[in-house]
C-alpha cells in the first residue's frame, strides 16, 4: 500500500512540475510587451473569479477606486450560460463534449471581479504595447461566429463563437489565447483551471514589475554617471 501510494504521489509531481514547465516557459513577445518606455501603451484589466475569466478595456482614465466604464470580453458555454442547462449533465456536457460557445461583449461600470456573485474574485492589471493593443481587440473581435447577437441583456451581447465550448478550450483558455496575441508571457494550453491561469498572471505581473525596477535603476546609473 505505501508503494502504491508513493508512486501516485510521484506520478502526481511529475504531472504539476510537468505543466509548471510547460508555462514557466512561456516568454513575452519582445517587440509587443512589456510596452517601451515613451511610447503609446493601453491598460486592460484581467479578472477571475471562482469560475470565469474576463478581460476589461476602460473607456475613460482608468481607476479601480470609482465607477468607470469598461468594455469586457469573455467566453461561456451558451447551453450554461444562457439556456440554463447546468448540473450534472450540463458539467458533463460543458467539459467533454463540443458545444456552441458565446462570446460575451458587456459595457459595465464595475469589472467583474468588482461585481462578481461567485468570490473569490482577483485582477490582473497589464499596460500594452499599441501594436499589442491592436493586435489583442482584432483577435477578440476574430473569434466572433456572426454579426448578430443571440441575445441582449445586462449591459451584454452574447454572439456566437467561431469555436466550440470544451475542456481544453474554456473562458481561461480563451483569455490566454488572446493575452498572449498582445504578447504577454502565457501559454493557452496550460490555462486549463483557474489556479494555472492565475499563476501565469502573477508570473506576468511580476515580469512587468522587474522590467520597471531595472529600468529604473539604468536610468539612475546613467544619471549619476560622471560627465
Amino acid at each position: 500500500m505505501k508503494t502504491r501510494a508513493h508512486s501516485r504521489k510521484q506520478r502526481s509531481g511529475f504531472v504539476f512540475i510537468l505543466i509548471f514547465s510547460l508555462y514557466g516557459c512561456a516568454a513575452s513577445v519582445q517587440e509587443l510587451w512589456p510596452p517601451q518606455e515613451g511610447t503609446p501603451s493601453h491598460t486592460i484589466v484581467v479578472s477571475l473569479d471562482t469560475w470565469h475569466a474576463m478581460i476589461a478595456f476602460p473607456l475613460a482614465p482608468f481607476s479601480l477606486d470609482r465607477a468607470s466604464a469598461f468594455e469586457e470580453w469573455g467566453y461561456a458555454e451558451q447551453a450554461w450560460y444562457l439556456e440554463g442547462r447546468q448540473g450534472i449533465t450540463g458539467v458533463m456536457r460543458a467539459l467533454f463534449w463540443p458545444s456552441p460557445g458565446v462570446i460575451e461583449v458587456g459595457l459595465h461600470d464595475r469589472i467583474l471581479a468588482a461585481r462578481t456573485p461567485q468570490p473569490p474574485s482577483d485582477v490582473f492589471i497589464f499596460r500594452l504595447s499599441e501594436n499589442g493593443y491592436r493586435q489583442l481587440r482584432r483577435h477578440l473581435r476574430s473569434t466572433i461566429g456572426a454579426a448578430e447577437p443571440i441575445v441582449v441583456g445586462g449591459g451584454s451581447r452574447f454572439y456566437p463563437a467561431k469555436q466550440p465550448y470544451h475542456l481544453f478550450h474554456q473562458c481561461h483558455q480563451y483569455a490566454a489565447e488572446a493575452l498572449r496575441e498582445a504578447g504577454l508571457p502565457v501559454s493557452a494550453w496550460a490555462a486549463f483551471s483557474r489556479t494555472i491561469f492565475a499563476m501565469q498572471l502573477q508570473r506576468a505581473v511580476r515580469l512587468a514589475a522587474d522590467e520597471d525596477v531595472a529600468k529604473a535603476i539604468g536610468d539612475f546609473h546613467t544619471a549619476t554617471e560622471p560627465k
